[in-house]
């Protein structure tokens, strides 16, 4: 959702945690979002629950994840998010896919150090549509 004021997220205990996102069209992913809390809603606590280091994986379907690719997907490469810097960060997929995909698992591997939880706010995958339309 384009929304992100605070508290309108999805809060996961710990530091660790996934998603799987069924994209609403299949592309060729090149890029990723992720947004924070801006403006004057940034203070401490926010940027400590905040995804810190994260990873990406793709699959055309969702258990591609399990059988093909030992459970992770196809590795799109790994990112640091600093909310602190800046709320809203794009980072480009480091690694190349010749096909089209359904589906995006999005691994947390950390946060910036609150104990309790971490709060994730949007999340957007940039691609492109197949070639053939």
């Amino acid at each position: 959702q384009p929304e992100n004021h605070p508290g309108n997220c999805w809060p996961f205990p710990g530091s660790q945690d996934h998603v799987f996102i069924k994209l609403s069209v299949p592309v060729i992913p090149r890029a990723v979002t992720m947004d924070h809390i801006s403006g004057t809603a940034f203070h401490g606590e926010s940027i400590s629950g905040a995804p810190k280091n994260f990873a990406v994986y793709v699959s055309d379907f969702p258990g591609g994840f399990k059988e093909e690719h030992k459970e992770q997907g196809t590795f799109l490469g790994q990112f640091t998010f600093l909310a602190a810097l800046n709320p809203s960060q794009t980072f480009q997929l480091k690694n190349e896919l010749p096909g089209v995909v359904n589906y995006i698992r999005l691994q947390v591997l950390s946060n910036w150090g609150h104990p309790d939880y971490t709060c994730l706010y949007r999340f957007r995958v940039h691609g492109n549509p197949p070639k053939d339309g």
